[in-house]
């Protein structure tokens, strides 16, 4: 296991739930530029999440044989990890807010939702499961991949790419949410950590370090300056921001102090379920009163950090109540 690969992908996590909460501290009056800012940018640890995707899917399946068994076996694993981590999830999520605002349930689509078949947030009963739909179409990718070692899957990216290209300039987004997904920018992001660890002998070493950060540093200021986020460009930007991130954390592998990997890792591990579950647990710091109760007493800095621990050690609770050990079921089934 790569544990810095695995940190930052908690930290990423966290990121995203710290972006989605800050309504809630706006609405505690509490107030810090630079929190504010950090936060805002949290949109990214979703674009960090697809190149470490990318990443992991390359170092998996490095040693695998290609065949119709592999690759059936690779999809199956893939996508029952998704699901069995996802569904849990969902159903906690769909009783608890029909018990608060049934209205809620009803204004989204709950089959497309369930069965993560949809990219536009707003449709979704737990929005940021859109990038879901993502991963699991680079899982398809990778399972054509294997099927056959005289298949060339360059080819395929590429064609892809340039194909995607061509749909843009001539499909707006939103026209076609099946085409907006299978001919999508964001495949650059997954394909950036599927080539980063293929050609680690290169570019993981430590003379690098000091273009990745001077990478990192613009790909932030300009996705940032011209907020490209919700252009095509995003993979172009915000993607080289969390590649060069990736990319960093590999070439800085077992360098943390241990005591900091310790506490880091366990966020890391339930990173998934952060994602996913902080929905709901923002939704219920709303719905039951108690946001109000912490402005109404003064209590709003202490009632906001009390809120992000409890989101971080909840999500980890049920990681290893539910998640883990579904995950051990289809280890052991694969």
């Amino acid at each position: 296991m790569l544990i810095n690969i695995q940190i930052l992908r908690g930290l990423a996590a966290l990121w995203v739930f710290l972006h989605h909460s800050l309504p809630h501290f706006a609405y505690l009056k509490l107030s810090s530029p630079l929190f504010e800012s950090i936060a805002g940018y949290g949109y990214m640890g979703v674009d960090v999440f697809f190149v470490i995707s990318g990443l992991v899917i390359a170092k998996s399946i490095e040693n695998t044989d290609f065949g119709y068994h592999q690759s059936r076996r690779f999809i199956i694993k893939r996508f029952s990890r998704i699901y069995l981590g996802f569904w849990p999830v969902f159903i906690l999520t769909l009783a608890l807010v029909y018990y608060f605002d049934a209205t809620k349930v009803m204004s989204h689509e709950l089959v497309k939702s369930f069965f993560l078949l949809g990219i536009i947030a707003e449709d979704l009963f737990i929005p940021p499961a859109w990038s879901l739909a993502f991963e699991l179409y680079f899982y398809v990718l990778t399972g054509l991949m294997l099927l056959s070692g005289r298949f060339n899957h360059h080819l395929m990216f590429a064609l892809l790419m340039i194909l995607t290209v061509i749909k843009i300039n001539w499909i707006e987004y939103g026209v076609n949410e099946a085409l907006d997904l299978v001919f999508t920018p964001m495949l650059l992001e997954f394909l950036m950590g599927f080539y980063l660890w293929k050609y680690r002998h290169i570019l993981i070493k430590p003379q690098w370090a000091v273009v990745f950060v001077g990478i990192m540093v613009f790909a932030l200021w300009i996705s940032v300056e011209y907020f490209l986020v919700a252009t095509s460009f995003r993979p172009v930007s915000v993607g080289l921001f969390a590649f060069s991130l990736v990319a960093l954390a590999l070439i800085f592998e077992s360098k943390l102090p241990g005591f900091l990997s310790a506490v880091l890792k366990p966020v890391g591990d339930s990173s998934y379920t952060l994602y996913l579950l902080h929905f709901l647990l923002l939704f219920l710091f709303h719905a039951t009163g108690f946001r109000g109760w912490l402005l109404l007493n003064g209590y709003s800095l202490t009632g906001y950090l009390m809120l992000i621990i409890s989101v971080v050690l909840i999500s980890y609770v049920f990681y290893r109540l539910v998640e883990k050990p579904l995950y051990q079921v289809v280890s052991r089934r694969s």
